[in-house]
C-alpha cells in the first residue's frame, strides 16, 4: 500500500505513479472559478468547483493551481491549469509584475469523484509536455 495526495492508503494497483502531489482539494465558489473554465461548463446543472496546487514530487517545486469542474450527474469533468509568472517589474516600486496564465479548459469523462480527477487530468497535462 501507498500514500495517495489526498491522504487515503490505497492499493499499489488502484492508482498509477504519479510525479505530483496536491494537498486536499478546496471547493471553491462559481465566482472564484477562472472564467474560461465556468465557460466552458455553462449550460450543465449541478457542477461543482474545485481547487488544489500541484507540487512536483521529486523537485519539491510549485506547478500551478488545478481548478476543477466535475458534474457528477453526467460523470464529466473540465479542468484547467493556472500558472503565475514574472512578466516585468513595477516601474515605481521594484517589485515584480505577476501574470496569471491559464490553460485551455479540457473536458474528459470522469465519474471518480475529484481526487481521481486531479490525478488523471494531471496526467493528460503531463502526456501534453507541460509537466515533465
Amino acid at each position: 500500500m501507498r500514500e495517495q495526495p489526498i491522504g487515503e492508503a490505497v492499493e499499489d494497483d488502484a492508482w498509477p505513479a504519479s510525479d505530483v502531489m496536491w494537498p486536499p482539494e478546496k471547493e471553491i465558489e462559481v465566482s472564484e472559478a477562472h472564467a474560461s473554465l465556468v465557460k466552458a461548463v455553462a449550460g450543465s446543472r449541478g457542477v461543482r468547483f474545485f481547487t488544489a496546487f500541484i507540487i512536483d514530487i521529486p523537485s519539491d517545486t510549485y506547478l500551478g493551481d488545478v481548478q476543477m469542474a466535475i458534474d457528477e450527474a453526467a460523470g464529466a469533468a473540465c479542468g484547467i491549469l493556472l500558472t503565475k509568472h514574472i512578466t516585468g517589474r513595477d516601474a515605481a516600486t521594484g517589485e515584480p509584475v505577476l501574470t496569471e496564465e491559464a490553460t485551455r479548459p479540457f473536458k474528459f469523462p470522469c465519474g471518480e469523484g475529484v481526487a481521481k480527477a486531479i490525478a488523471s487530468f494531471c496526467g493528460k497535462l503531463k502526456m501534453a509536455g507541460i509537466f515533465s
